[in-house]
């Protein structure tokens, strides 16, 4: 990439997710359409990653999971390999992966459909589900979600919280968009679901309620501002401006604080409270177990495939932050799925092999190691060599640990 122009790379999008849905679409017999987590308009060529989301159909088996991973791996090694130029859009592999089936199933419904967008062919499942998605009522899962992001996000931009990777002649753009795009226009679209008590389907149509409501105005104009002129900005070149820049983005979480609490109707938690203990009550009012369990399988799908891609990746790709990024969702597919399991059986001293047995899973020793590996991985040192270490164990065991978990998730959902 030796050139920063928005245009060309606007074209960038569609290209990655023609190869992705492309190559799927001609070897895996399961695969439906491969969805993004934002809209287009919320893409800023360049700047943006793809967050691919996989969409299979009902009669995908544990087998054809592990296949798909496989798939999904050599296919992104090989689209980095060919393609340099897209580097920052192909910071990872696709995360969520799911089911037609799964995807409808209201007790596993996700607030983050309604800003979800298609990327292939055969678009009918999606406008079916934003059809039920937009006709549901503005009910506690959606509360939770949002209040959760928007404390999550209030603070003081964070230097070094999201550093520049693989962003080649794009890099110096990447502190304004970091502190427009990512930690900003979130948080503030949920502010915007909360207040307006109803859900919207990109950063920016909830960006624009607020302003045209009146709330954080100068904010989300100044921010559309910097994205609409492709952060061709004084705030690009001048320290003492992107540091007011950020105070006044933080103005608007002091400013909507207080009416983003009132607007909650269905959570049991203390509003009165600080927002420490808020959040502290929200992470404790858990859903429903088998939509927890849910949600980790989901994600866990095609781990596998990062593993192999972030061991494979050419020297040009810089992997050392992303694998210690990941590890984070190890923790997720491996402690909160046993810490659940641990509360569907009654016993919180029970070890996870001991959960499967509970549950009549049996586990060979290849899959007591591979349990054994996956818990350790997030105690691992983060120096280089170790760590991909971990991951090349990793890339030998993960099938074995990944086809214990769908295990779990069938055992519970029959119980």
């Amino acid at each position: 990439m030796n050139t920063a122009d928005p245009n060309e790379a606007a074209d960038w999008f569609q290209a990655v997710a023609d190869t992705v849905a492309g190559r799927l679409s001609g070897s895996n017999r399961h695969f439906v359409a491969l969805a993004a987590k934002w809209a287009r308009t919320d893409l800023v060529p360049g700047l943006s990653d793809m967050d691919f989301r996989i969409v299979c159909d009902n009669k995908t088996t544990i087998e054809d999971w592990d296949d798909l991973a496989r798939q999904v791996g050599h296919i992104h090694l090989e689209m980095v390999r060919a393609h340099q130029q897209w580097n920052r859009l192909n910071e990872h592999t696709p995360g969520m992966t799911m089911t037609v089936g799964e995807l409808m199933d209201q007790r596993f419904y996700n607030p983050e459909y309604a800003v979800w967008d298609t990327w292939s062919q055969g678009r009918q499942w999606l406008d079916d589900l934003k059809a039920d998605v937009l006709a549901r009522p503005f009910d506690g899962s959606d509360e939770h979600f949002h209040l959760m992001r928007f404390l999550t996000y209030y603070s003081p931009y964070i230097h070094g919280i999201d550093p520049p990777i693989n962003l080649g002649a794009f890099e110096p753009k990447y502190a304004l968009h970091s502190r427009c795009w990512h930690y900003f226009a979130p948080p503030m679209l949920s502010a915007a679901c909360l207040l307006a008590r109803r859900k919207f389907q990109s950063k920016r149509l909830g960006l624009e309620w607020l302003s045209s409501n009146g709330f954080a105005d100068r904010q989300t104009r100044a921010v559309f501002r910097q994205v609409d002129s492709h952060y061709e900005t004084p705030e690009l070149t001048a320290p003492e401006r992107l540091k007011a820049f950020e105070e006044l983005l933080f103005a608007a979480f002091e400013e909507l604080y207080k009416p983003v609490c009132e607007s909650i109707r269905h959570l049991g938690v203390d509003l009165g409270a600080g927002r420490d203990d808020i959040r502290k009550q929200l992470e404790a009012n858990q859903p429903a177990p088998l939509e927890t369990l849910m949600d980790c399988l989901r994600w866990a799908r095609t781990r596998w495939s990062r593993y192999y891609f972030y061991l494979n990746a050419p020297d040009y790709f810089s992997v050392g932050h992303l694998m210690e990024g990941e590890l984070v969702w190890v923790r997720k597919v491996t402690g909160h799925v046993f810490n659940t399991l641990q509360s569907v059986l009654g016993d919180r001293e029970l070890s996870p092999q001991q959960c499967l047995a509970r549950l009549g899973i049996q586990v060979d020793a290849v899959g007591s190691e591979a349990i054994d590996h996956m818990f350790d991985m997030p105690n691992q040192s983060t120096n280089g060599i170790e760590l991909r270490r971990a991951y090349q164990k990793a890339v030998k065991l993960y099938p074995h640990y990944l086809r214990l978990l769908e295990r779990c998730v069938q055992k519970v959902a029959g119980m």
